[in-house]
């Protein structure tokens, strides 16, 4: 935490979010007109973040790449000191800009080819980038639930500009649909969260442009209530990880192939919650309907879901979402330096 950072409870956030839009789609959509789209389109992209920032960045490079745009993402531990540049330009991704994992990786990269979008203002990272989206200092929480919805939101807009779609009229509705979702959202999974008390592991699985959504659903409730809990893709997951079953609930976030996985826990008699824009209606399923959007509209609406989730989670166990466990020691850049 810098001293301009002011925290608000993580509930009182999410409740803020829609608040934020309007600012940033004029302030992404004047940093997108900036860049050069048409040589980023044509090049190679690595986007750099750590913890949630690395969690949304899976769906923008899966739609990325299902558009024939060469997209890639890391966290940093794969990068040592001394690797060569791998992509073309570099889009570091921190809500602090002091993540000392996404500024090295942008220093490996020539000074105008160093992209960023971050929240806080005068940091580390938004100082060594060539062209930084500033998201506005927006007022957060601890757990980041404004200022991640906003990079999210950042991202999809980047993402759809780089495809060539032409889409500033869906994202305006989308503050909207997160109010109309809310109720629905709040009753299903607070019937999911309470049967939640005594399980040794919550396992969330999302289909490939909702994957940002299973990885920081797991670290939420990891950090939020402090629940065991692991996010991955689907084809991953299918590969031996179920074969854990048995003291476990399962999140699972998708379409056809997840509502058949979805299904086979069930049989299982373990708590299963589906998040699906194809209504269903399955035994021993709790499941939210969302709305059918384009993959990074609706992840707006799945990282809600995991939002409420951590919520609702953190009542059933009784513990205080708010508050750390285990102290930070180098997790960010402390002071003015690089």
């Amino acid at each position: 935490m810098t001293d301009n950072e002011i925290l608000i409870p993580f509930a009182q956030g999410v409740t803020q979010q829609g608040d934020a839009f309007a600012q940033t789609l004029a302030r992404t959509q004047a940093w997108i007109a900036s860049l050069d789209t048409e040589a980023m389109r044509r090049d190679t992209l690595l986007f750099a973040g750590i913890g949630a920032s690395y969690a949304v960045l899976a769906s923008p490079v899966h739609a990325l790449r299902a558009a024939g745009i060469r997209a890639f993402r890391s966290n940093g531990d794969d990068m040592p000191a001394g690797a060569p540049p791998l992509a073309d330009w570099y889009i570091g991704v921190s809500q602090s800009g002091r993540s000392p994992e996404v500024v090295r990786m942008l220093q490996q990269q020539r000074h105008e080819r160093r992209l960023a979008v971050v929240n806080q203002a005068d940091s580390p990272l938004e100082r060594i980038a060539a062209k930084p989206l500033w998201l506005g200092t927006l007022i957060d929480s601890g757990m980041s639930s404004v200022a991640l919805m906003a990079t999210s939101v950042s991202l999809g807009l980047l993402t759809d500009a780089l495809i060539g779609r032409d889409t500033q009229a869906d994202w305006q509705r989308l503050p909207e649909q997160l109010t109309a979702l809310r109720p629905a959202a709040d009753a299903v999974i607070a019937r999911f969260a309470a049967r939640l008390q005594d399980v040794g592991c919550i396992d969330l699985v999302g289909a490939g442009g909702s994957l940002s959504a299973a990885e920081q659903g797991a670290l939420l409730l990891r950090e939020g209530p402090k629940a065991a809990a692991m996010g991955m893709g689907t084809r991953h997951y299918l590969h031996g990880m179920t074969d854990a079953v048995g003291n476990t609930a399962h999140v699972v976030i998708g379409g056809e192939r997840e509502v058949l996985l979805a299904k086979q826990m069930a049989a299982f008699k373990v708590p299963v919650l589906l998040i699906t824009d194809t209504p269903q209606t399955i035994p021993g399923v709790e499941t939210l309907t969302l709305p059918s959007l384009p993959p990074l509209q609706r992840l707006t609406l799945e990282l809600l879901a995991m939002e409420l989730l951590a919520i609702h989670l953190g009542a059933v166990l009784g513990r205080d979402i708010d508050a750390g466990i285990v102290e930070r020691i180098d997790t960010k850049i402390s002071g003015a330096g690089l």
